[in-house]
């Protein structure tokens, strides 16, 4: 009996000894491959979070050497090459940045921010028709997302599909339709498109909303001057006075046209001469001051303004006009003649002819009265009307040029 537990005893070891020659078995490396996996995700994701706090801070060399490292662990995760490509396009690397990005799609297609960097790189390489279709890859991955909403609305005003961008702004939901950001879109696509009444409409409901920056309420303020909504204007110009510095030269031309326009020409006119004073070398600061005083009858400060126009921008048109017309009303034909003959008929100012031969046949019939015409005049910046007329409330006098110092 002993002999046989003996012997029983090495057959059991010779067995197990034998199973141990074999190694593990195929579903045991299944399980210690999955174990590696996992334990290499977690050491990634770790790494990936360090990644991200370090590109937070700008430390963009760093975070790119610690994401590439989560990438090396584990590569199959989407959001490590979307926080690569992120850091990429920061450092300015935009072809790495898009292959990064590219793989973050392949890797987690149901992620809506790479698409929405793929429209970034497509618009700063100026394909716009490849970014409005990231741009809507990324609205359809994630709907609520207000940037990729914003960005394919833009992208549509940039390629001149006004329409689908407005179509697009008003049916949103109504989370997005009560967003200030969403009402100024409405509004520069109006004004683009030559509508500025109903463009100062969106504009004060962005205020309205919300949108309470110097821009926006800018923004409302040149709308309204460019429909014509001169006592809104004005208004809006007494909120930007509260909430800044003086109004630069430019608004207050605007203001002082505006005044003069809703029956104030004398502060109006007040205010023009004081920035003639600031900036005087602004040519266009004398067509303001010029038109009003034509408009007060004030024909020797014309003749000035035609006279510093015609220095300092012998190409615009009003010098001459101004300094023409001064001359009829004194009675200087000659000197009227020679100045308004430099108005062709190719001038930018729109019914001068008209307007030239009323004054001319005016002064024949020795009148002294004021000449008054309700006829509108371009300006040669095209902005405006001007109507050189005593008493009018509902026109400008002189456009104001936007990009004017």
């Amino acid at each position: 009996m002993k002999q046989f537990i003996v012997v029983f005893g090495l057959f059991l070891f010779l067995l197990m000894l034998c199973i141990g020659c074999n190694g593990p078995t195929k579903s045991g490396l299944e399980a210690r491959a999955e174990a590696h996996k996992r334990m290499a995700s977690v050491n990634a994701d770790l790494a990936a979070q360090q990644a991200k706090q370090q590109f937070e801070v700008g430390q963009l060399d760093k975070a790119f050497g610690t994401i590439s490292a989560a990438i090396a662990r584990y590569d199959e995760n989407g959001t490590y090459h979307l926080l690569q490509g992120r850091i990429m396009l920061e450092q300015h690397r935009l072809d790495a940045a898009f292959h990064a990005l590219t793989k973050a799609t392949e890797h987690s297609p149901e992620l809506a921010e790479p698409y929405y960097f793929i429209g970034v790189l497509h618009q700063r390489w100026g394909e716009d028709e490849e970014a409005l279709a990231a741009y809507k890859l990324a609205r359809e991955k994630d709907s609520s997302h207000l940037q990729y909403f914003l960005a394919t609305a833009e992208m549509h005003v940039a390629l001149g599909h006004y329409d689908e961008a407005i179509a697009l702004l008003t049916t949103s939901n109504q989370e997005f339709q009560h967003h200030p950001a969403v009402s100024s879109l409405l509004g520069q696509i109006y004004l683009t498109t030559g509508q500025p009444e109903i463009a100062a409409t969106w504009f004060e409901d962005s205020r309205m909303l919300g949108s309470a920056s110097t821009e926006a309420l800018t923004a409302l303020t040149t709308t309204q001057f460019e429909a014509g909504l001169y006592a809104e204007c004005l208004h809006s110009l007494l909120i930007l006075e509260g909430d800044r510095e003086p109004l630069s030269p430019t608004l207050q031309r605007m203001k002082g046209k505006c005044l003069s326009a809703t029956g104030h020409p004398i502060q109006g006119r007040d205010i023009c001469l004081m920035v003639t004073r600031e900036t005087p070398n602004d040519a266009g600061a004398w067509v303001d001051l010029g038109f009003i005083s034509w408009q007060m009858g004030d024909y020797e400060r014309l003749s000035v303004c035609g006279a510093n126009i015609s220095k300092l921008a012998p190409s615009m048109p009003e010098g001459a006009l101004f300094e023409g017309v001064a001359a009829m009303h004194d009675g200087d034909e000659m000197l009227a003649h020679q100045k308004l003959a430099l108005l062709g008929s190719d001038n930018t100012i729109h019914g001068v002819d008209i307007l030239v031969n009323a004054y001319a046949n005016q002064i024949k019939r020795g009148s002294e009265t004021p000449i008054r015409l309700d006829m509108p005049i371009k300006t040669a910046d095209g902005m405006g009307e001007q109507h050189p007329t005593e008493g009018s409330e509902n026109h400008p006098l002189a456009s104001v040029d936007s990009d004017a110092p």
